[in-house]
């Protein structure tokens, strides 16, 4: 009689290549136990079928059915072996001891399994309190006793393990089975095996030889071990010795949302001279030490989610010449020099941190660096070539930054990379803005996606990084598939016109989204839609010099390039006051179109703060160490600064004006970084429109260094010679003379508006 186990799920779910990634798992670099093994589902259901196959998930009386099934395989064409079993989900509280089981084959379960899985059964703490004894009748197959008593501390769980030798047992499967606490001696019959997943469990104490008799092991996961207690917070795992995994020769290591702990950083530099793959992502560990992962060659970490892992640049010392792929994601990381050197290096996710520079003194030092994420940092502008430092750069994220211009330079600078994310900066509207979108869209009508390929192949590969960033590609949105959903004729052709474009490049957006890379107009603050922005001319781009005459003889031309001629020689000689003319008139014309609302300005005015404070990020140690404390407490002056006292929701621009308007005075503290940021500038421009629309003289200029003439733009000179500044001194001895003529200075400001409320 054939069995017929009709609530068996035997399954082939084509995920053999692992082109599929749950966002939720791929959060550490090695997602999921089935992104990197296909012949298991999630939930424990085996993804091959055939005659060596035999999956008894849900199944509730396991020995019976497996005794049945083996008794009648004579019954059945092409069955010798067994290779594949799921027990998957059915409710067991131990191992059932059936690997014995012959019935009509010709080697036992135990001599022919490669590939089993116990997912989500319920073996908890089960103690063995006394004998233990039962038989089956399956081929006068008989379940022994535990033996003598001092096996009495083992858990009976895995009492099925026990005294059996698996000959050919490659992957073991013990996901979500509640398991607390790993023994000794549990593996010791399974010398071929090479893949233990023992994820989701409560795991809490690990003996010195749990894992012994583990030959052959390469990987082992022991991510998402949580226990939970609602007397008890989180455990952390304990290790009864630091040299548990010393002996073996691992390849990979999974410790991903496993809390662990500083005592736990030893335990990271014994992990074996084989060990490629190590996650603790998400554990919680934090403050490594330097050289903390000892002589392992890693080749694929992740350190994400635990704040200040890295805050010591030695950390990663010794993995320059070995490490290919890092996740570090979320980790506060400030700076990118903990990076430089790391030749081999060649994706590197370093998104959700607060890095304000690409460094290219690091960036020329990643020869293979093939993907760079920098999503959700405070990277903003660049002045000088740093991407093209990148020769095999291939990906650049630079999702919610706080890029807000676009220039020239920075389009030459990406234009050898392939794919792009800018989406979600707040950026201003300007031709060159829509340009960097125009060059995305021609290379779509002429470019085919092609993947991202590792450097090194290698038959031993425990990551998804390649995985996860090949996904963003083939799930990428066309710019062209706006337009295509366009009805109006003319207005598809008007949609990103292939008109002539200064810059080039080769990179195709991967995260394009009309809402997400809109623009905010400059005039007005309110946002638009790139096929809104007009697109670049000569005179938009910088000082007019295009000079078109419409003319009917050579002759005509000629008289008239002799006439001008003298304007163009004086205009060049006075370049810098004559751009500097036109960038004022231009900025004042614009600035006057900020608000559609008339600021009415009067002199008995009620004022929000006392003193508007205008700084780089760069300068922001100095403004919330000096500054703040002198004049806030010392001189009792109430001070607006961006960080604090924006609201959110408005724009940056909405923002900068409501905030000057609300401000009695005005400060500028100015360094030369602060005169390289595009919004500083702003300010400084908005300030003197403002001081100029009012006929106020509410200004204070702070020089916390000296800014040479040829560093000044003609802005901030002729604001330095119409104003009275203080220059913040080197010597300690004049800084107490600096804070008196400060406090002198915003007092009077502040009576002298006093004054002018009283008399109103």
């Amino acid at each position: 009689m054939i069995l017929k186990i009709s609530i068996i799920y035997i399954f082939h779910l084509g995920l053999s290549q692992g082109t599929r990634l749950n966002p939720k798992e791929s959060l550490c670099l090695t997602g999921y136990m089935t992104n990197l093994q296909s012949w298991v589902t999630k939930d424990g259901e085996l993804t091959v079928n055939g005659s060596h196959t035999v999956d008894l998930s849900y199944v509730q009386n396991v020995a019976s059915v497996m005794e049945e099934y083996l008794e009648n395989s004579s019954q059945r064409k092409h069955v010798e072996t067994i290779k594949y079993l799921s027990i998957a989900k059915a409710n067991l509280q131990r191992v059932p001891a059936i690997f014995t089981f012959r019935g009509n084959l010709e080697k036992s379960l135990s001599e022919t399994l490669e590939y089993v899985t116990f997912y989500g059964n319920v073996f908890g703490r089960i103690r063995e309190t006394g004998a233990y004894e039962s038989s089956i009748n399956a081929t006068n197959a008989k379940q022994l006793s535990p033996g003598p008593a001092s096996n009495a501390r083992k858990e009976s769980w895995s009492f099925g393990l026990r005294n059996v030798t698996f000959k050919r047992l490659r992957q073991l499967d013990l996901r979500a089975c509640k398991i607390d606490t790993l023994d000794a001696i549990i593996f010791m019959g399974m010398p071929s095996l090479t893949h233990l997943y023992l994820g989701e469990n409560k795991i809490t104490f690990i003996d010195a030889n749990a894992f012994g008799g583990l030959s052959s092991i390469i990987h082992i996961d022991l991510s998402r071990n949580t226990y939970f207690d609602k007397n008890d917070p989180v455990k952390a795992l304990t290790f009864e010795s630091m040299d548990t995994f010393a002996q073996l020769n691992l390849i990979s290591l999974d410790f991903s949302f496993t809390p662990l702990s500083t005592r736990h950083i030893p335990l990271l530099s014994r992990l074996g001279n084989k060990l490629e793959s190590l996650s603790i992502c998400y554990t919680e560990i934090f403050k490594l030490r330097p050289n903390t992962f000892g002589s392992s060659p890693l080749k694929y970490l992740d350190i994400s989610g635990n704040s200040d892992v890295i805050s010591d640049n030695g950390t990663l010392r010794g993995l320059e010449d070995s490490l290919r792929v890092l996740y570090a994601h979320s980790t506060l990381l400030k700076s990118l020099h903990v990076f430089k050197g790391f030749k081999k290096l060649e994706i590197l996710k370093v998104s959700h941190n607060e890095i304000t520079e690409i460094p290219k003194t690091t960036m020329e030092t990643l020869e293979n660096l093939q993907v760079l994420d920098l999503g959700h940092n405070r990277i903003s502008v660049w002045f000088s070539p740093v991407i093209s430092s990148i020769p095999r750069l291939k990906l650049l994220s630079l999702v919610e930054n706080n890029l807000n211009m676009i220039s020239d330079l920075m389009i030459s600078d990406i234009s050898h990379i392939k794919y792009l994310s800018l989406s979600r900066n707040s950026m201003i509207c300007h031709c060159i803005t829509r340009e960097i979108y125009e060059i995305g869209y021609q290379n779509e009508l002429k470019t085919t996606p092609t993947l991202l390929e590792q450097i090194t192949n290698e038959n031993n590969i425990f990551h998804i990084g390649y995985l996860e960033y090949n996904n963003i590609i083939t799930n990428r949105n066309n710019l062209t598939s706006a337009c295509l959903k366009m009805d109006d004729e003319d207005t598809m052709s008007n949609c990103f016109k292939g008109v002539p474009i200064n810059g080039s490049g080769n990179y195709l957006f991967l995260d394009y989204n009309e809402d997400t890379y809109s623009c905010l107009s400059f005039h007005t603050g309110i946002k638009m839609f790139l096929n809104e922005v007009p697109t670049c001319t000569e005179d938009m781009r910088d000082m007019p010099d295009d000079l078109t005459v419409a003319t009917q003889s050579n002759l005509m031309l000629l008289l008239i390039l002799l006439a001008i001629l003298p304007i163009l020689v004086f205009i060049y000689t006075f370049k810098r006051n004559f751009r500097y003319f036109l960038i004022t008139m231009r900025n004042s014309a614009m600035l006057s179109l900020i608000s559609d609302k008339d600021v009415n300005y009067v002199d008995n005015k009620l004022f929000n703060y006392d003193v508007f404070v205008s700084y780089c990020n760069e300068d922001r140690a100095w403004v919330l160490d000096q500054l703040l404390p002198h004049v806030e407490i010392d001189c009792n002056i109430s001070v607006c600064l961006h960080e604090r006292d924006f609201q959110v929701g408005l724009s940056i621009l909405e923002n900068i004006v409501s905030c000057m308007d609300k401000s009695k005075s005005i400060m500028l503290i100015i360094s030369r970084r602060f005169l390289l940021s595009q919004w500083c500038q702003f300010e400084m421009h908005l300030a003197q429109h403002r001081l100029l629309e009012t006929r106020r003289e509410d200004l204070i200029l702070i020089l916390i260094e000296e800014i040479p003439r040829r560093l000044r733009p003609n802005t901030l000179h002729y604001l330095m010679l119409t104003k009275t500044y203080i220059v913040w001194p080197k010597e300690e001895s004049e800084k107490k003379e600096f804070w008196k003529r400060m406090k002198k200075s915003l007092v009077t400001q502040k009576l002298k508006n006093v004054e002018n409320d009283s008399l109103a």
